[in-house]
């Protein structure tokens, strides 16, 4: 086991690779928290990368546990935990990205980041079905929405395991995606690592050994959040090869375009050594994040050490809340976070939220809060909707068109630093912290590449915020002012408006 301490500096902020953890970062010397790596509760995306404000930096080959205590930061790893010390933070972080996790030279296919998404998740749960999917399609480009990717969610599938179809809902698939084809939209579909037990699918896999055991040698029974089901054992060559000829299956069949490769969480395998070449917990999530690796639309949500790759990296699911923890305060400071990690190719999950447990008795959908989660989103590296919010609404109709019509005038700058990540690992969606070496610990408001401060408002109630300027000349989007850097000024937009500033000579 190798041990690595070092003192944390006065005024020195630091940053982890741990997106859940993004609520409490950064960390200074004042920090009091464990955390193990190996054995993660998270949902989100993991790097085991840790740089901070004074261009220090430290790189864990394996996973381990870090602990900030005492004005301390301890790290233990059975692998080799490298350091050393940068300029700053943006330049400590383009030596770890060269060196540890270097970009594969690829972006995920332009559609992503030129068009928005949308999931039929929030507007059908579980019920989809070949005429509700027709629908959905129809009814974005009746009404003036562009075409983009459009992922089918949970409920297509036979069952778990058997991806295929399921024909009572979806009576002729191909015809269904030959349409949406011709509509423009790219056809994605919602896949996991889990095998309904009882089935056909899970009897075949178990006698080929495919299935991770647990540790009595009997197939382990994963509890996730739609129930029991076993598990693909992606550390066997062989499960691997299986899951690749049903991705190479559905597309023959129906042109199927990419997958949202959900779950993979390390949470849910066996909390202990398992599998064909017995790995930890998290090396079957990294396993199942690096399958199918020719995708050029490729979605993950929980993912280790797969920074530098060409995937889209989805935020994890957020509650229709203006709550920080998992609402909509916080999703600028998980973005941000994604980026210093090495995934830079960032969506910001659904407008509005993304979660089924919101849709309980009593629950009331706020057209404020669905107009934030728009403009938070809109100049985003990609802009997801779900649920059709703004049918009979027309300020919500309105707001959309507007939002997305701000998206695409972006969309050939945002694609510029998608293509420039590709090259230098440098995520799209920076901090102040990472671009001017200033402002450690703002967490609403972030830079478009070089050129733009995005400064949306998304506090309840409020119709001004206090906007912090970096340094260098700024024009205000909304009337054209021109403002001299290091100083807060407070702005007061419309409720329709999204407020950013563009950097200037002038």
């Amino acid at each position: 086991m190798n041990t690595f301490n070092l003192k944390i500096l006065d005024n020195e902020y630091w940053w982890c690779g741990v997106v859940d953890l993004s609520s409490i970062m950064p960390f200074d010397k004042n920090t009091n928290v464990s955390y193990d790596l190996c054995f993660m509760p998270t949902g989100n995306q993991v790097n085991p990368v840790f740089i901070s404000s004074t261009g220090r930096w430290v790189w864990m080959e394996d996973l381990g546990t870090f602990t900030f205590k005492d004005g301390g930061l301890i790290l233990t790893s059975d692998g080799e935990i490298v350091h050393g010390e940068e300029e700053n933070l943006r330049s400590a972080y383009l030596k770890v990205s060269k060196d540890f996790f270097p970009s594969d030279g690829n972006i995920p296919d332009e559609i992503s980041f030129l068009n928005p998404q949308y999931s039929t998740w929030m507007q059908f749960f579980y019920e989809q079905s070949q005429e509700n999917i027709l629908s959905y399609a129809e009814y974005v480009k009746e009404n003036g929405l562009p075409a983009g990717e459009l992922i089918i969610d949970d409920g297509w599938e036979e069952y778990y395991g058997h991806w295929d179809f399921n024909l009572r809902k979806f009576p002729n698939p191909k015809q269904m995606c030959d349409r949406l084809h011709e509509l423009g939209f790219k056809v994605v579909l919602w896949i996991v690592p889990y095998v309904s037990a009882d089935s056909d699918a899970y009897r075949l896999l178990k006698s080929n050994d495919l299935l991770i055991k647990d540790n009595n040698g009997k197939i382990f029974i994963s509890e996730w959040w739609n129930g029991y089901s076993a598990m693909l054992d992606f550390s066997n060559p062989k499960a691997v090869q299986w899951f690749e000829e049903q991705e190479t299956y559905l597309k023959n069949a129906y042109g199927i375009d990419g997958l949202k490769m959900d779950g993979g969480d390390a949470r849910f395998a066996p909390q202990y050594r398992s599998g064909y070449s017995n790995v930890m917990p998290h090396e079957h999530s990294r396993l199942y994040a690096s399958l199918c690796g020719n995708l050029k639309l490729k979605e993950l949500r929980a993912c280790v050490k797969e920074a530098g790759k060409s995937i889209i990296q989805r935020v994890a699911d957020k509650e229709h809340s203006w709550k920080r923890l998992n609402g909509i305060a916080g999703i600028i400071e998980k973005v941000l976070l994604q980026g210093l990690s090495g995934y830079a190719y960032t969506c910001p999950d659904m407008v509005g939220g993304g979660l089924i447990d919101d849709y309980t008795n009593g629950f009331k959908e706020s057209e404020e809060l669905y107009i934030r989660y728009m403009q938070l989103s809109a100049l985003m590296p990609m802009f997801q909707f779900s649920k059709l919010f703004w049918k009979d609404n027309p300020k919500l109709e309105r707001v959309v068109k507007k939002m997305v019509a701000l998206h695409q005038k972006f969309a050939p700058y945002i694609l510029e630093y998608a293509r420039n990540s590709a090259i230098t690992g440098e995520p799209i969606v920076r901090g102040l912290a990472y671009q001017f070496n200033d402002a450690f610990t703002c967490n609403d408001e972030f830079m478009l590449g070089d050129d733009y401060l995005i400064t949306p408002i998304i506090t309840e109630g409020a119709n001004s915020r206090t906007v912090y300027l970096p340094d260098g000349k700024w024009k205000y989007s909304l009337t054209g002012e021109i403002f001299s850097g290091k100083t807060q000024i407070t702005i007061s937009p419309d409720l329709e408006d999204l407020p950013y500033f563009i950097r200037t000579k002038e």
